[in-house]
């Protein structure tokens, strides 16, 4: 559900002419974003963190000024009107490309364009400014991606007031991020206010963004854009996984992230545990700490880890990118690089066992929660992000009450899991005030 921006209104400042056409830049010959190929543990590691052309203008300006020989009283912009400004009654509209079809709310047809890797759709609102929106050919960091639209308002051009991250929902089980950023542009009769908004979909095969630049239509541009990601049929859709969760974080009632999971099957019967997330904390009014993590790892018959890849960049930068594989004599070798640096280097559990995977710590949690009382589960776990050069002590508690602690030696977390073994719902005990991570959507068994 769409808010409105906290503190938006800007009572000081004097707003621009109706012939204003300063805007940030247009987001359609662009194509953000890196195609990249956990347990509860991978939740703590987020949890720890969260302690192009185009000349039309997205600003919302007041009446324009008279004549200096006629003068005449202006009537006040009132910006709080305009951010409520909404289109209604739009008729959904086709969308359709090569080997794909959707559709989408508009004032009129939708102009598609095929591009280099990815196909732009401009949809009318019968307002000053389309939506525009990209469908890519290949997986996107959702976090990346959000990071480079907002950079679209350039600070030498555009005075950014306030960053909002809005909305985060599953739609055809991929998670979907909406973030809204209000500016003021200057012109030659003073700031013209302007409202950027923008959605990306998380689908692995086709990932959508859509971008709308205008005061208002907040819950226009929400309903289309999750329209679009509801509705798109691709001849060649992502591989259908045997089990996909998604869960949320939220600081309050503020969504700041989120992780989704699936359990594919290869050619030859090769499991593999795809795990992805993106955080989007706001640092403070104006700018969001941003991150993306994803992991592609290896399973045995036993759902014990065999290797895999983690990856992890925050604001650009990538932060590690670590391979590991199975040795001999419960060996692990780990090889990649650490902010920069290249680490390598071998580890053992101290149990002198194989690392269990997210789909075996389930499966264990899910075997003792059947039974009645507590219980106590302590095992070590990868975690780059924790520590890339060695597993990470674990403890998973169940008291009397029924309640699940999670500690380790950075974070504990409070809450219940699912019956499946997976988080239910849980919030940070210590760390982030009011940092809570609940499951949104699930599907399959592990």
């Amino acid at each position: 559900m769409a808010v409105s921006i906290p503190g938006a209104r800007l009572d000081a400042d004097q707003l621009s002419s109706r012939d204003a056409t300063s805007s940030p830049r247009r987001a359609r010959a662009c194509s953000p974003g890196a195609s990249r190929g956990a347990a509860l543990l991978a939740l703590l590691s987020l949890a720890l963190v969260a302690g192009c052309g185009g000349a039309s203008s997205g600003a919302a300006p007041a009446e324009s000024p008279a004549p200096a020989s006629e003068p005449a009283a202006k009537e006040p912009f009132d910006l709080e009107k305009a951010l409520a400004r909404e289109a209604d009654d739009l008729p959904a509209r086709e969308v359709r490309a090569a080997d794909w079809s959707a559709r989408a709310f508009g004032g009129a047809a939708p102009k598609i364009e095929q591009k280099d890797g990815f196909v732009a759709i401009s949809i009318p609102l019968g307002t000053a400014n389309d939506v525009e929106c990209f469908v890519y050919n290949t997986m996107l960091d959702s976090g990346e991606a959000m990071r480079n639209f907002i950079e679209l308002l350039d600070p030498e051009k555009v005075e950014v007031s306030r960053v909002v991250p809005w909305e985060i929902s599953v739609h055809r089980e991929s998670p979907a991020v909406f973030v809204q950023a209000l500016y003021l542009a200057p012109t030659a009769g003073g700031k013209a206010a302007g409202l950027l908004k923008i959605a990306v979909h998380a689908d692995r095969a086709h990932p959508i963004a859509c971008l709308h630049d205008e005061v208002g239509y907040v819950r226009t541009f929400e309903r289309l854009a999750k329209g679009l990601f509801d509705s798109f049929e691709s001849k060649s859709p992502a591989q259908k996984s045997e089990y996909t969760d998604t869960m949320i974080l939220r600081i309050g009632k503020v969504p700041v992230g989120f992780e989704t999971n699936d359990l594919l099957a290869d050619e030859g019967g090769q499991r593999r545990w795809l795990s992805r997330s993106a955080l989007l904390v706001p640092r403070d009014a104006t700018s969001l700490h941003i991150e993306d993590d994803a992991s592609n790892v290896l399973l045995d018959a036993q759902g014990r880890v065999k290797g895999g890849i983690w990856i992890e960049t925050s604001q650009g930068k990538v932060n590690h990118r670590i391979e590991l594989s199975q040795k001999k004599n419960f060996e692990y070798e780990y090889a990649g690089e650490v902010e920069g640096k290249k680490v390598q280097g071998t580890f053992s559990l101290a149990t002198k066992a194989w690392l269990t995977s997210p789909v075996a710590t389930a499966s264990e949690l899910a075997r003792r929660l059947k039974k009645k009382g507590a219980f106590e589960l302590k095992q070590q776990e990868y975690a780059p992000s924790v520590d890339p050069t060695k597993p990470v002590d674990v403890q998973y508690t169940r008291d009397a009450s029924g309640a699940v602690t999670v500690n380790t030696s950075a974070m504990r977390l409070v809450g219940s899991l699912a019956s499946d073994g997976r988080p239910e719902s849980f919030e940070v005990s210590s760390g982030p005030p009011g940092l809570t991570i609940q499951r949104a959507y699930t599907r399959g068994k592990l």
